[in-house]
């Protein structure tokens, strides 16, 4: 009697993809031979016509189908057998983990962490016998490592969530007969060497001085961007204050017809809501619009600042502003060109459309 022929679940699209990249790449023959077994039977192929095309046993060729209905993508994993038998089990491992994942504090020991060497003596304790060295291949096998911790701020503007909205639907479409300006500022900026990175020879990094003096006082760069035509305006003022707040806002309302409405992006700085800024904005068709409180990545400018800091600041040695300026301002020229923008304008695009092409098949996936 002809058995019932077997065949691996409905395979979704990424799924298949990734067979077909473990039947090629993988390291292990066993996990190609498995991943194209079941690539075949995706088709349709039955188990004899299978083990016939890899000279194979049927048997096998069930197993690895029914393994993999079963157990999923663990079952492409080959269990090597041989040698001394393993002393921590599947069990005890993720015990470890959950273990090593867990303030020591929370679990009665008077620590803030854990360390190898202390993680190992708990263990001990609770059965699972395993060295520090031991103990460290099995965390990283499971992605654990020793991190730094991290701290995280949270807004105690109440206003939050409407400026919030405010700010990104002035990003998401330009105003009629408006202009959106991202303000911020950048320092302070001194005349000292400053390390960055760059391509050299192994072993042959470019060296800076470290004998220097700061004898010509420190700068801070005011820019704004224009969001929509991509525009960035750069300068660098001695001092940080309303005044210069107000010359730097003249100047870029000069750069405008009078008609324009300037919606002006900027953070709860005092020097940036002085009396005379917000008379001078009332008079002059200009909105001052203020992003929440510890909310600065909402400011578009922030992310051009760090390509300042990149490019013009770090791995560079000015003797005087002059050349810091001559520096910048070539930055800047740069920056705004056409083709500088037009390429901008083309990877973002880009990256939309890549984006777009990953979520489509989970969009497809979810109906």
């Amino acid at each position: 009697m002809r058995p019932p022929e077997v065949f691996v679940r409905e395979l979704a699209p990424q799924e298949g993809q990734r067979l077909k990249r473990l039947s090629k790449q993988s390291k292990v023959a066993s996990t190609r031979q498995r991943a194209m077994i079941l690539l075949a039977s995706n088709t349709l192929m039955s188990a004899p016509e299978i083990a016939r095309m890899l000279l194979t046993d049927e048997s096998q060729v069930r197993k690895v189908i029914h393994d993999f209905n079963e157990r999923g993508w663990e079952s492409l994993r080959p269990r090597f057998r041989g040698g001394r038998p393993r002393r921590i089990q599947i069990d005890d491992e993720q015990r470890i983990v959950a273990v090593a994942g867990a303030r020591p504090d929370t679990l009665g020991v008077p620590y803030t962490r854990w360390s190898l060497a202390k993680l190992s003596r708990y263990l001990a304790g609770q059965g699972i016998v395993v060295s520090p060295a031991q103990l460290g291949r099995i965390l990283a096998r499971n992605g654990i490592s020793l991190q730094r911790t991290r701290s995280w701020k949270q807004s105690p503007d109440p206003d939050y969530a409407a400026k919030a909205a405010r700010v990104l639907a002035l990003y998401r479409e330009q105003p009629q007969k408006g202009v959106v300006i991202s303000f911020d500022e950048k320092g302070p900026e001194s005349l000292c060497p400053r390390h960055g990175r760059g391509w050299a020879r192994r072993g042959r990094p470019e060296r800076h001085r470290a004998t220097y003096n700061r004898r010509q006082g420190i700068r801070y760069l005011v820019g704004a961007l224009d969001v929509h035509a991509d525009y960035l305006r750069i300068r660098a003022r001695p001092r940080r204050n309303g005044n210069s707040t107000l010359a730097f806002m003249r100047q870029i309302r000069l750069a405008y017809p009078k008609q324009i409405r300037l919606y002006w992006i900027q953070d709860g700085l005092s020097s940036h809501w002085t009396p005379d800024i917000r008379g001078y904005a009332d008079a002059n068709n200009i909105e001052l619009v203020p992003t929440p409180t510890y909310a600065s990545y909402l400011n578009r400018i922030e992310s051009t600042f760090g390509a300042l800091d990149e490019f013009v600041c770090k791995n560079a040695d000015y003797l005087d502003w002059d050349a810091f300026g001559h520096a910048l301002a070539d930055h800047v020229r740069h920056r705004n060109s056409p083709a500088e923008r037009d390429r901008r304008k083309l990877e973002a695009a880009n990256r939309r459309q890549r984006q777009a092409a990953k979520t489509t098949p989970e969009l497809k996936l979810a109906a």
